[in-house]
């Protein structure tokens, strides 16, 4: 056996013991089901038809603020769905292309998601795909997201900025496109320094201070409190904190390199 394929398979071994958004089981009553969204920011102006921008290269940030009108969702608050962070995140993003999103069962199954440690970006990806097709198809010709290895935190910053704030996706849907991207929770917050792997969907930004301790990012979190999470339904934090979780997961997790959803 080559070292190559020695250490493919130690890293999948490793990355297997990782939890996937499951901690210690509190008291607190998170009931499972969608939310009302609690946060405010700038949304596009109901007149009126956007202007076309220029087109958007890694490495750029197009516009330092934006926001796409998304919904909350909460994963049921038992066992068997301690590792349903995936499919959570799914339904949230979901949210911004369709009045009714599937449940969180159907995401799953179409992620094919294991119970016992969540699911990967590329199958999340796939089901992701699977529902916004049929709208997107005959605007694009082509599945709209697609899984990624990203591991500059500009090329972050331009994906989430040239994707929220997505002129064509504006002008045709009347929305922006959300980002999922996948984290450890040991740093952000809610989760108790509790560190499991964990897919979020970023909805909103602002870079305007161009400064990655002051600019921010706005994403919803779908776990229960059994699943370790003891925060509220939206989060906004530093791009500087964001980063440090999603290299977290570069670093804890290779057996899933795709850690960027857009």
């Amino acid at each position: 056996m080559s070292q190559g394929v020695i250490k493919i398979a130690l890293a999948m071994a490793f990355a297997g013991l990782l939890p996937s958004c499951f901690g210690a089981q509190v008291n607190t009553a998170r009931p499972g089901g969608p939310v009302a969204l609690a946060y405010n920011f700038p949304r596009p102006s109901p007149t009126g038809t956007p202007e076309p921008q220029p087109s958007v290269t890694i490495g750029q940030v197009a516009a330092s603020q934006g926001a796409v009108q998304v919904r909350g969702f909460h994963e049921p608050g038992d066992w068997a769905h301690r590792n349903y962070c995936g499919a959570g995140a799914t339904q949230v993003l979901l949210s911004a292309w369709m009045s009714d999103v599937p449940d969180i069962e159907a995401v799953a199954k179409a992620s094919n998601l294991n119970p016992n440690r969540g699911e990967f970006g590329a199958d999340a990806t796939r089901a992701i795909n699977q529902y916004v097709n049929p709208v997107v198809l005959p605007a694009f010709g082509q599945p709209r997201y697609k899984a990624e290895h990203i591991t500059s935190l500009d090329d972050v910053k331009a994906r989430i900025a040239q994707d929220i704030v997505d002129q064509q996706a504006i002008m045709i849907f009347g929305h922006g496109v959300p980002v999922m991207v996948q984290t450890m929770t040991k740093t952000m917050p809610g989760w108790n320094h509790w560190n499991a792997t964990h897919m979020i969907t970023i909805f909103a930004f602002d870079f305007s201070h161009n400064d990655p301790a002051l600019d921010t990012v706005t994403y919803a979190e779908t776990p229960s409190p059994l699943a370790g999470y003891r925060g509220p339904d939206f989060q906004t934090i530093s791009v500087k904190a964001l980063w440090v979780a999603m290299q977290a997961y570069i670093k804890e997790f290779p057996a899933d390199p795709m850690n960027v959803i857009s």
